[in-house]
């Protein structure tokens, strides 16, 4: 798995399908909590994938297990270079 993290100018179809076109190679399938402007992912080739998680927790889903492994992995990698700088 990779993780890229790039900034967006907003949660809209076209800002969606910019980023897309420009990072997901084509065939890519894409998994989202069901906000809408994701689905403009398949502009670029990709599938994709809804899980609408209501009031379910995240974690609680194994689907989305990796979210907060990578959500923490970053946390220490920003607290680390935080603590070099300091």
């Amino acid at each position: 798995m990779n993780v890229k993290v790039t900034q967006i100018s907003g949660r809209t179809n076209d800002a969606i399908s910019k980023w897309a076109r420009s990072n997901l190679a084509p065939g890519t399938a894409v998994l989202s909590d069901g906000l809408a402007c994701f689905g403009a992912v398949t502009d670029a080739g990709c599938t994709h994938c809804v899980e609408v998680i209501g009031n379910r927790e995240p974690r609680d889903l194994p689907q989305f297990k990796w979210v907060k492994t990578v959500l923490g992995n970053l946390k220490t990698k920003l607290s680390g270079a935080y603590k070099s700088f300091g």
